[in-house]
């Protein structure tokens, strides 16, 4: 039989969102070869599978790549898939934004809207009994501008509340560790360490059509996407007239000027048996609170990805469910975090929802090396809904 455990977490001034967590689950037995195998896959993504025979037990690459399809099968593996550098896409900087958004409208009704203000990226819906929640990603040329458009949906009712926050850091992707705890110790969250550099990098390399067009397709989502695949789809929906030869090309510039990083989503367990929760949290210091991301059950069987967003810290896992039961009462104990807000997402899919279709870039100008998003036609469309729905 499973524990239901309540946990309550303040979000909004005094309002709280309850979370139900079941702390028991099955689990599917991993032979010691399939452990060594992922483990190494989250570790050295940008290997190939004949690599990957010097770090793992197999013998054959074919032996490797059938026990990769079966991960993806199994739902503990997606990808490759590849994340984006915004420091060096373009002249003028980007930034991330995580936004938390209250609304008590249609789910569907709010993602008509949110998708108005381009480009919305992801959508995750939290588990809560008191209220609707999600959180949103967006890219952002202007973070006024889309705090302006927020303000816009509240103010005619479309959303209750919202916060915006924006990272100016790259973030960090750690795969599980398949010998470690699946319920790792936080008692060192403060220890010394030396986290990674998150800055974004800088613009050095000029980026034409075809190189924004592939990138359109490998940027974000949870499927890998192959090459071929994309001069299809460039042929078929936009009568590109690429060859092969120079989607291969620039796949190659992205990957050798550091635009792109390879990289797999690796569940601890299989999808539906994990629990996936986002922490901002925040210290008298930037310099603890990354220490703390950095710290955050490390070396455990967790999927774990963080970055800074300004004063906060964000850390997004996926995780046993037993880590996340009892996650709020150790947190409470580390004196050091002045604030928190925890956030348990719905099992994904469908939880995890990439809405970006791909259109991140389409307003990035190759002659000047921008990327400027028109906000103040966004707003204008938003506006023509809300007088159509009157």
């Amino acid at each position: 039989m499973s524990g239901i455990h309540p946990m309550v977490q303040p979000v909004f001034g005094n309002t709280y969102i309850f979370f139900k967590v079941t702390t028991v689950m099955g689990q599917q037995y991993l032979s010691e070869s399939e452990k060594e195998l992922l483990t190494a896959i989250g570790r050295h993504p940008q290997m190939s599978m004949k690599e990957l025979i010097d770090y793992t037990g197999y013998k054959r690459v074919s032996s490797i790549v059938r026990k990769v399809n079966e991960f993806r099968e199994q739902n503990f593996l997606c990808g490759p898939i590849y994340i984006v550098d915004y420091g060096k896409l373009s002249k003028n900087p980007l930034h991330r934004l995580a936004c938390v958004i209250e609304f008590n409208k249609d789910y569907e009704t709010i993602i008509e809207y949110l998708k108005l203000i381009k480009p919305l990226i992801w959508v995750y819906r939290v588990l809560s009994s008191h209220k609707e929640v999600l959180l949103a990603g967006f890219l952002s040329s202007d973070d006024a501008a889309v705090t302006a458009l927020l303000q816009l949906l509240k103010d005619n009712n479309v959303i209750t509340d919202f916060i915006v926050r924006a990272r100016r850091h790259r973030d960090v992707k750690e795969c599980p560790n398949f010998f470690g705890d699946p319920v790792p110790s936080l008692d060192t969250l403060c220890d010394p360490c030396e986290p990674p550099d998150t800055s974004f990098g800088e613009y050095d390399t000029k980026w034409n059509e075809c190189d924004i067009r592939t990138l359109s397709y490998l940027h974000e989502g949870y499927e890998s996407t192959k090459l071929t695949e994309i001069l299809k789809k460039e042929r078929k929906l936009h009568d590109k007239t690429w060859k092969y030869d120079q989607i291969k090309y620039s796949y190659r510039k992205m990957i050798k000027n550091k635009l792109i990083e390879r990289i797999y989503y690796i569940n601890p367990f299989p999808q539906d048996q994990c629990a996936n929760f986002f922490l901002f949290l925040r210290t008298e210091d930037s310099g603890l609170t990354l220490r703390i991301l950095y710290n955050f059950a490390r070396g455990g069987r967790i999927y774990r990805e963080y970055t800074l967003y300004g004063e906060w810290g964000l850390i997004g896992c996926i995780c046993h469910p037993r880590f996340f039961a009892g996650l709020m009462h150790k947190l409470d104990q580390v004196n050091e975090i002045t604030k928190k807000e925890l956030y348990h997402v719905r099992s994904t899919p469908p939880g995890i929802r990439y809405v970006g279709e791909h259109a991140e870039f389409t307003y990035f100008d190759v002659d000047t090396q921008t990327l400027e998003y028109p906000y103040g036609i966004f707003k204008e469309e938003i506006k023509e809904k809300l007088e159509s729905e009157k």
